[in-house]
């Protein structure tokens, strides 16, 4: 790599922040921005679930979006964004990037009122495709839906979690087919994923695939990288020419809705409160249990997140990183994709 390196990024998924709610330190963040300055990251991507509660959390989009070094970020919608009340489309929609010069899926590109969440933008040849797997079907009013404020997932009643819709799908074709044209290689981020010899993948993964499919029967290497968080696991595959890459998340290594007791009062961290305008008020020694979701959740002692170096002759190298489990404490029967790590590697497509 070295040299002949044409992109350089940072990615992380499943950040997860809401104050009180899981372990997500601000300072997780600070560590993701300052390690993609010092290794030369030319932008940060998420893969969806940055926070909980955008509306409520001004001290992690202060050093994500205006971060100090004045790095380009860019993230996709994931199935939390509009979480917490207060938080809509017009909100967050303009939350997920600090770039005014992307382009989004709208008639005339520009952002609008925010109800189009997907977008891309271009670096040299490099194109990154940034979608919305947000959308399911109404079977009684015959219409696609995107997830609702205050919400976690699909309207109740509602088909076919995860997909992108008809129109996205159309958009997305054109615009693939435009990249082949047009000599670009596409990068291709989202929450659910495409990868259909993975569990979840998205209900429309098939037509996905087809578009990747026919871009690169249009000019070979169009679509070459697709990457994806949601699951909370750590994977990596090749199929047919394209890098299937699914993020781990950032400290939440695994949540059971009925789990045992796991956490005790010996079981601390650095608990920092906020002011509504995001200004640090207190910090204190915890027990992780005064967090709401730590009777579910198993923590990761440290951030994960890796780093993306692509070269023009088809070369992607991954560097990840790896944790632990706080405390010590591990879940029981973890499924092989649930280790605390993101590896790495080198891969040629």
């Amino acid at each position: 790599m070295g040299d002949k390196t044409a992109l350089k990024f940072t990615v992380f998924a499943d950040y997860h922040y809401k104050e009180g709610m899981y372990l997500s330190p601000v300072s997780d963040i600070e560590e993701i921005v300052n390690s993609a300055y010092e290794n030369g990251s030319d932008f940060i991507l998420h893969a969806g679930d940055f926070s909980n509660d955008y509306n409520g959390s001004k001290e992690v989009l202060k050093p994500f979006l205006n971060n100090k070094f004045g790095l380009s970020v860019y993230g996709v919608y994931g199935n939390h964004e509009l979480e917490t009340k207060g938080n809509t489309m017009t909100l967050v929609t303009p939350l997920l990037t600090n770039d005014k010069e992307v382009i989004w899926g709208t008639k005339d590109g520009k952002i609008g009122d925010g109800s189009i969440g997907y977008y891309y933008f271009d670096r040299g040849i490099y194109r990154i495709i940034c979608l919305d797997t947000n959308y399911s079907f109404n079977e009684k009013k015959g219409e696609w839906q995107h997830n609702l404020p205050a919400s976690w997932g699909t309207p109740e009643g509602n088909i076919l979690p995860n997909s992108l819709s008809p129109k996205q799908l159309f958009w997305l074709k054109e615009l693939l087919l435009k990249s082949a044209n047009g000599g670009k290689k596409c990068i291709v981020v989202s929450h659910a994923t495409f990868n259909d010899e993975w569990h979840g993948c998205a209900p429309d993964t098939k037509e996905v695939l087809g578009l990747f499919e026919a871009a690169n029967k249009a000019r070979k290497g169009t679509v070459f990288l697709a990457i994806n968080g949601h699951y909370h696991t750590n994977k990596i595959s090749q199929k047919d020419g394209i890098l299937f890459f699914d993020v781990n998340t950032v400290r939440n290594g695994r949540w059971v809705y009925e789990a045992p007791k796991h956490y005790d009062e010996n079981h601390t961290f650095e608990y920092e409160k906020y002011d509504d305008d995001g200004n640090k008020i207190s910090s204190e020694i915890a027990p992780l249990s005064v967090l709401w979701q730590s009777g579910n959740t198993w923590y990761f002692d440290k951030p994960l997140y890796a780093t993306v170096e692509i070269d023009d002759d088809g070369n992607i190298e991954i560097l990840g990183t790896k944790a632990d489990w706080i405390h010590g404490v591990v879940p029981e029967n973890l499924p092989a994709s649930k280790t605390p790590e993101i590896t790495g590697g080198k891969f040629k497509i």
